[in-house]
């Protein structure tokens, strides 16, 4: 069934808004990271595909927010925009109720909201717990090691020295290693040697042409030998322990689970009930908005240019400093666990009841 005529052209003039709205928000908030992340990838030798990667699996997160002001900013953009050129007033003239010209922005508001439950509750928390252990991993990486000719350089347990080093190929030539610590010590020298990188775990090494000296169970003796060729692998980090998921890693079914379990500690239980009452709160956001941003955006006069960008801004400030307040006050008070996180939506519907009402009586 085609889109009426009325619902189509404000969303022609909604839309294109909303698209670079949140890609200026997902852009700042994404900034933080992105440096973080490049610097990282610089350090470690980490392919432009990494940060990608990366970026792929924070966005879920980031649009949580992202996607709540983006559709504030837009929608009163718009509908100012429209007002200030006298097309609403032409609208409401030609017979259309404020109900008809508010509807393609409740259904979007709608979308989004429907979006946003999935997105906070299982989405958001999952990519961000997929980020957290791919850069975890990556910092355990190993970008590249630098052997200085005539120096011993330390790899792990092991200290090695080459008369002469090539960093670009690995090749060393008059090679000698040495393990000096206590009952494990060794030493082991080599006319010529390769040494290959092994990102995230350790070093490879190939001696040709030498000798070794091991323990023996006489700690007065010593095994040696010669070989033609000698293989090693040197692990240069040792492997991660187990993580200790941060709560914006968990998803809600997670949360509920840790709050349920009784030998969670009272405060942490308290933060999983806020967290996941804060995240469907969050999630309606963009419907509350709606009930703000359209007869805001309907009944703005001409004014200064930016008003309505401006005017959204002061919206999305209040709102989220309520939500904020909400939250801390639920981590307090265990009786506001599950009501405290809606004093935003609470406010901002009952702002948006009395605006509605002002404006379709205009």
């Amino acid at each position: 069934m085609p889109v009426p005529i009325i619902p189509r052209y404000l969303l022609k003039q909604f839309l294109p808004l909303f698209a670079a709205g949140l890609a200026l928000f997902l852009g700042v908030l994404l900034m933080n990271q992105f440096l973080r992340l490049f610097t990282m990838a610089v350090l470690k030798g980490l392919p432009l595909w990494w940060i990608l990667a990366c970026f792929a699996r924070l966005l879920p997160s980031f649009a949580s927010l992202a996607l709540p002001m983006a559709y504030l900013v837009s929608a009163m953009v718009a509908l100012g925009q429209l007002s200030d050129s006298g097309e609403t007033m032409a609208l409401r003239a030609s017979g259309f109720s404020f109900r008809e010209i508010a509807r393609p922005f409740l259904w979007t508001a709608l979308a989004l909201s429907a979006l946003l439950l999935y997105i906070n509750h299982k989405a958001g928390p999952e990519g961000f717990h997929a980020f957290r252990e791919r850069t975890s991993e990556a910092g355990q990486k190993l970008a590249r090691i630098d052997l200085e000719p005539g120096v011993f350089t330390d790899l792990g347990p092991w200290r090695l020295f080459a008369r002469d080093a090539d960093n670009a190929t690995g090749r060393m030539e008059g090679v000698y290693l040495v393990k000096p610590d206590g009952q494990d010590a060794a030493r082991v020298s080599a006319a010529r040697g390769t040494l290959e990188l092994d990102a995230g775990r350790g070093v490879n090494l190939t001696l040709e042409d030498g000798r070794l000296q091991l323990p023996n169970d006489d700690p007065e003796k010593l095994l040696t030998g010669s070989f033609a060729r000698y293989e090693v692998f040197m692990p240069l980090t040792p492997p991660a322990g187990p993580r200790e998921a941060d709560i914006q890693e968990l998803n809600t079914r997670a949360l509920r689970a840790r709050a349920a379990d009784p030998g969670t500690p009272r405060d942490r239980r308290l933060e999983y009930l806020v967290e996941a009452s804060a995240r469907s709160a969050g999630a309606l956001s963009p419907l509350v908005f709606f009930w703000i941003a359209v007869p805001l955006g309907l009944g703005l006069k001409r004014r200064a240019r930016g008003a309505d960008f401006a005017i959204s801004l002061l919206v999305m400030f209040v709102f989220y400093g309520l939500f904020v307040l909400g939250v801390s006050l639920g981590r307090r008070h265990e009786a506001l666990t599950g009501v405290a996180p809606w004093i935003a939506d609470a406010a901002g519907l009952a702002a948006g009841a009395w605006l509605t009402r002002r404006a379709a009586a205009q």
